[in-house]
């Protein structure tokens, strides 16, 4: 379905606010915006009429506003979500990247960042209309930003230790990564760092290590230069097929009809006589490679 030249604002506001200047930078830089009130679902107008993006704008999220942002993902995957908020806290943010939220902005917003985030994801859904190449090498920066990602309030040792460990993650993702080589990093046993890390994050070590892996391949995925085999290894899998299917899990669709839904008109290669099959978009099949 064609994206339309628009963004969708929700929102799930608790108190009536003013417009917010986030808003009318967006509108001073010539996005038409169109806004769902609260206690409307956003998720027939984006069928009808699929969006450049949507944001999701709270003051104080609660538990029904979180879920309409989840529910929404999960009916519309390939429609980007960015959640705007102004009560931030380590848990939000750490729930914001699991339930695979483009971008996420604290107020007050970031304003130069919010539009050269918008200005990508247009060039990217609507190449036709705004005149760029979409094969150009493109930087999606679709993980949580540095003022909220991962940016606990703990105190003293236990903070040092958990920003060592999550720096050494990003550093290496493109390999095997134990816990017990990250707890030893820490100076902790294994059993101590899985309780500083779970107490602190919410998430277990496992957990937020994939999710950080399917964060980084959907950056990725979006340049459609970079074959879905590279990707595959370059965020740490070993085994295209298990990559396909723990993508797909955790974001409704395989990595090639992902690329599609955010790059609609860049065809999946296809492979050519004698070129290898390691090289051809395999990432709707199933297979085991052999050893």
């Amino acid at each position: 379905m064609d994206t339309h030249d628009y963004v969708l604002v929700v929102e799930r506001n608790l108190q009536e606010a003013s417009e917010s200047d986030y808003l009318a930078a967006l509108r001073g830089a010539g996005y038409r915006i169109e806004v769902v009130p609260p206690g409307k679902d956003p998720v027939p107008i984006m069928r009808a009429r699929p969006p450049i993006a949507a944001i999701f704008q709270y003051d104080f999220p609660d538990q029904q506003g979180l879920a309409d942002l989840r529910q929404t993902k999960q009916d519309i995957a390939s429609v980007p979500l960015l959640m705007m908020t102004q009560a931030h806290s380590e848990p939000l943010a750490v729930w914001a990247f699991r339930s695979r939220v483009w971008d996420y902005f604290v107020h007050p917003v970031d304003l130069p960042r919010l539009l050269e985030v918008m200005a990508t994801l247009r060039r990217v859904r609507l190449p036709a209309r705004t005149g760029k190449d979409s094969r150009q090498t493109l930087d999606i920066r679709n993980t949580i930003p540095p003022e909220a990602r991962l940016r606990f309030t703990c105190q003293g040792n236990d903070q040092s230790q958990l920003e060592r460990a999550i720096a050494f993650v990003d550093q290496n993702l493109h390999r095997k990564i134990a816990q017990a080589e990250v707890a030893d990093l820490c100076g902790l046993s294994t059993f101590q760092f899985s309780r500083l890390f779970k107490r602190l994050t919410g998430a277990t070590f496992q957990e937020y290590l994939v999710h950080r892996r399917i964060a980084e391949a959907m950056r990725l995925l979006a340049n459609p230069k970079v074959s879905i085999t590279d990707v595959c290894f370059t965020v740490g899998f070993r085994d295209l097929s298990y990559f396909t299917r723990t993508f797909q899990r955790y974001v409704g669709k395989t990595p090639s009809r992902y690329r599609l839904s955010i790059v609609p008109e860049v065809a999946a290669p296809m492979a050519q006589p004698g070129t290898p099959v390691a090289e051809a978009d395999l990432s709707d099949a199933t297979f085991t490679p052999r050893p």
